[in-house]
């Protein structure tokens, strides 16, 4: 077999592996297993055994896990097609090497890959879609200033170019939500946040302007689907690194607003001043602090959410009663307590305090 080059004449995932979906995904492979299946190319090494005799050795994976690869025959025929960050297809064997699984790969090559293909071969949102979905039309209908509900139409709706890319982005290339869907899972739960602390602070008399908090919330990091380059190859585009996903942001809301009129100037800065100022102060890439609650809100609410987000992926192969490696971006190590038992709702509370 060879290495098509010209990526018009690349097979997809479904007919290199003659229809079969899913295949064979990495957490179900065995030892003797005969293996024809897609996965990810994250790295590629090249070397040479002890008789000189050149090999490569990959890093294979898709949404389940990771798995080493190696091309131990005809290195140099099959080096054009290891191409790192690309969806390749394999066919070999799974054997076992000091009690871990390894796949030798007999042939190789570049596929072409199409949205529907991602879940298969990526790491996605826990949280299912269509849950999600009904969740952000709802977020958007609850907002009663028609021109914002409107602007949150346009800038997210579902056939739109910048919605279809919001709701598969991730939010983040590795800290947090750094996988399918992770800017929508992202942001319907500041928005959510956003949400009970208006009712919370309404309760001490503090009374948010909500319509403004939910849209900020809404679009507050839009920017990214221009400043991630999302997915099969998640990084930084170059409109990423020189202005980054607050301006992109900035100038495409006030570019879908544009065809929004009866949004007054006044409510468009305000908005405009939410996303500009929603990762607190200047160091951490906002060009302004919030100088509005709703703004300081919208900041403590997202970073919030981020860190809590990246707590639980540091957490999460952490037995009870250990502790985490260290999380550099963190700055700290993350103790694993016991699970409690889920909180009652504070009305439930009340009533039991009531009763006693």
């Amino acid at each position: 077999m060879s290495s098509p080059q010209n990526g018009h004449d690349r097979l997809d995932p479904r007919a290199f592996c003659g229809g079969r979906v899913p295949w064979p995904l990495v957490s179900d492979l065995a030892d003797g297993d005969d293996v024809t299946a897609c996965y990810m190319l994250h790295e590629k090494r090249r070397a040479e055994t002890r008789n000189n005799k050149p090999y490569l050795k990959l890093v294979l994976a898709d949404r389940t896990g990771a798995i080493d690869g190696y091309v131990w025959d005809d290195a140099d025929r099959w080096d054009p097609a290891c191409q790192v960050e690309e969806v390749v297809g394999v066919r070999g064997r799974i054997s076992s090497f000091q009690n871990r699984l390894q796949l030798r790969v007999q042939a190789i090559e570049i596929l072409k890959v199409e949205a529907s293909d991602l879940e298969y071969l990526l790491p996605a949102s826990p949280r299912a879609r269509d849950v999600m979905e009904k969740e952000l039309l709802a977020l958007i209908s609850s907002v009663k200033e028609e021109p914002l509900r409107k602007l949150l139409r346009r800038s997210l709706g579902a056939n739109t170019e910048l919605g279809s890319a919001f709701r598969t982005h991730p939010a983040a290339k590795r800290n947090h939500h750094a996988y399918l869907s992770g800017l929508l899972e992202h942001t319907l739960s500041v928005a959510t946040i956003c949400n009970r602390l208006v009712e919370h602070y309404a309760t001490q008399g503090v009374n948010l302007d909500r319509d403004l908090l939910i849209t900020g919330a809404l679009l507050h990091d839009l920017g990214k689907v221009r400043e991630l380059k999302g997915f099969p190859a998640p990084g930084y585009t170059t409109e990423g690194q020189l202005i980054g996903h607050i301006v992109i942001g900035m100038n495409l809301v006030a570019e879908q607003a544009r065809s929004v009129p009866d949004l007054g100037e006044e409510r468009l800065t305000l908005l405009l001043h939410l996303i500009a100022s929603h990762q607190g102060k200047p160091e951490w890439d906002s060009p302004r602090v919030p100088q509005l609650r709703e703004a300081l809100v919208l900041h403590y609410a997202d970073d919030l959410d981020a860190k809590m987000n990246q707590a639980g992926n540091v957490l999460a192969d952490v037995p009870a009663g250990e502790w985490s490696s260290y999380d550099r971006s963190l700055g700290r190590s993350f103790y694993q307590s016991e699970p409690p038992a889920p909180p009652e709702s504070l009305a439930d509370l009340a009533i039991d305090l009531f009763r006693s």
